[in-house]
């Protein structure tokens, strides 16, 4: 499958959960905030955020997309190596980071935002992301 397919699957699961789910985005804004804070909105990120606007609620494996708003709110100041946080687990267990590689891809690195502790790979794209996260959840959440 590919994103837009594994996102399409995931939403009725996402609703079921009882996940808020926000309405998708304009691209335009998915565009202007990447810019912003120094990534460019891969197409995968821009699949995403026109699929689904984030999450106000955390789904059944207590993980949530953050709004475009909460993106820009947690991003601000200096930019980080690791990428821009969009998402969280377990309400900050540890959160998720998109980083633009040399391919145009958006690696997603999980990040337990304590001192000495590096963020860990945890896909190589949104696509591989979206697509562990379907089929094996926790593989994809706790790392």
């Amino acid at each position: 499958m590919d994103l837009s397919a594994d996102l399409r699957a995931l939403l009725p699961r996402w609703r079921i959960d009882g996940a808020d789910l926000l309405p998708p985005e304009e691209t335009a804004q998915i565009e202007a905030l990447f810019t912003q804070l120094g990534q460019p909105a891969t197409p995968e990120v821009l699949t995403l955020y026109t699929t689904l606007g984030g999450m106000a609620t955390m789904d059944g494996e207590f993980w949530r997309l953050w709004s475009l708003d909460e993106v820009s709110r947690a991003n601000q100041g200096q930019h980080s190596e690791w990428g821009v946080q969009f998402a969280d687990f377990l309400t900050h267990s540890h959160v998720f980071r998109l980083r633009t590689t040399d391919s145009g891809q958006s690696e997603v690195f999980a990040d337990p935002l304590q001192p000495g502790n590096p963020p860990v790979r945890v896909a190589a794209s949104l696509s591989e992301f979206f697509a562990l996260y379907r089929q094996r959840p926790d593989q994809a959440l706790q790392r």
